[in-house]
């Protein structure tokens, strides 16, 4: 008795042609999640590296507030603070910080208003003197020994940048380019009428 084998051999190979065909498409497209997965990885990297540097800005490149100085201005035989003056310097570990590019943020007691930087200031805008200036950089802090003074000019009739009064205080903000903020409150004392016009209070 003869037995005939059916033949397999035309089927198989089309088998063989599918499994490769899917074979060749995993191998595709794990080519292309792994470009994936490694662009992801190297824009987290750049990003995480340049959100590092911001923090370490905005921690290191500050401007500490020595003191705060108010002339006395003679509004109608009152005395009150028509110019507030603040001595700054560089943190320990700061680069150089452009005042020039910084803003200030004046809260008073009748509102809050931005001061931008000029040369020759007015009310509404802040200047820059260099104190203590060895390198004569003003308004550039480039040494740790830099003493610069901060001017705010106040007048009568402004409600933000209004004169202040005895026992009134304000707010100030200086916020400079790489993000970092010195907050300090200058506090005019509750009787100033013993001063002349033109004097300095410590605030």
């Amino acid at each position: 008795m003869e037995f005939t084998l059916p033949d397999h051999s035309r089927k198989r190979g089309q088998i063989g042609v599918e499994t490769l065909i899917i074979f060749i498409a995993m191998i595709l497209v794990a080519a292309i999640a792994a470009t994936i997965l490694i662009n992801t990885a190297g824009f987290l990297q750049n990003q995480a590296s340049e959100t590092s540097q911001d923090s370490e800005d905005q921690v290191s490149n500050q401007v500490l507030v020595i003191s705060s100085i108010g002339e006395i201005t003679d509004d109608d035989g009152e005395n009150k603070i028509g110019e507030v003056s603040m001595t700054v310097m560089q943190s320990p570990g700061a680069d150089e910080i452009d005042l020039a590019g910084a803003s200030i943020e004046y809260i008073g007691p009748d509102g809050q208003q931005i001061l931008s930087y000029d040369d020759d200031p007015d009310v509404g805008e802040f200047g820059v003197d260099g104190t203590q200036d060895p390198e004569d950089t003003a308004p550039v802090l480039t040494e740790r020994e830099d003493r610069y003074t901060v001017t705010i000019n106040l007048a009568d009739g402004e409600d933000a940048l209004r004169l202040l009064d005895e026992g009134e205080d304000a707010t100030v903000r200086i916020n400079t380019q790489a993000g970092s903020e010195a907050v300090t409150i200058v506090n005019v004392p509750q009787s100033i009428s013993s001063y002349d016009d033109g004097d300095a209070v410590e605030l």
